[in-house]
């Protein structure tokens, strides 16, 4: 049972290397190419306008889309990874574990500092009710055990009531 098992994952293993080792291949192919076409863009850019401007131009390209790239990373908002149906189905918050709610209550809360530090109120407010719903959800509000004392007027028969 246990041979099997194991000869089962060492040829999942041996898949697994043999697609990876295909996958680099391509990108090493494919970053030859993009080396060459980088090469060919520097030789017409350096026949017409020489050598300097044609460095400085790829170079400079290639930094603003780097920093193009990194701007775009920034921006992204983290709440765009979390389903909100998800969050909000009753019958998945009954399923959850414990760890899978505090999991929660960390993402809403990172999400709850992203919208403070970019001034967004209205996705701040929705963190903090996210976060309200979790803690709730891990028990932090729940009255405690046993009946509670309410507060009722006993019912007199000699009340009159508006009706």
């Amino acid at each position: 049972m246990i041979d099997q098992l194991t000869d089962i994952l060492v040829d999942q293993a041996k898949a697994a290397v043999r697609k990876g080792a295909a996958f680099a291949a391509i990108a090493i192919v494919m970053l030859i190419g993009a080396g060459f076409l980088l090469a060919a863009i520097y030789m017409a850019i350096a026949a017409s306008f020489g050598a300097i401007a044609a460095a400085m131009a790829i170079g400079g390209t290639m930094v603003t889309l780097g920093l193009v790239a990194l701007a775009i990373m920034l921006q992204r908002d983290p709440g765009d990874a979390v389903d909100p149906a998800a969050v909000h189905d009753d019958a998945a918050r009954r399923q959850k574990t414990e760890d899978d709610m505090l999991f929660d209550l960390l993402v809403h809360s990172a999400m709850t500092g992203y919208a403070t530090g970019q001034g967004n109120k209205p996705r701040m407010q929705s963190g903090f009710d996210k976060m309200v719903t979790d803690l709730a959800a891990l028990g932090i509000f729940d009255p405690p055990k046993g009946q509670m004392e309410t507060q009722e007027a006993h019912h007199d028969p000699n009340t009159k009531k508006a009706g």
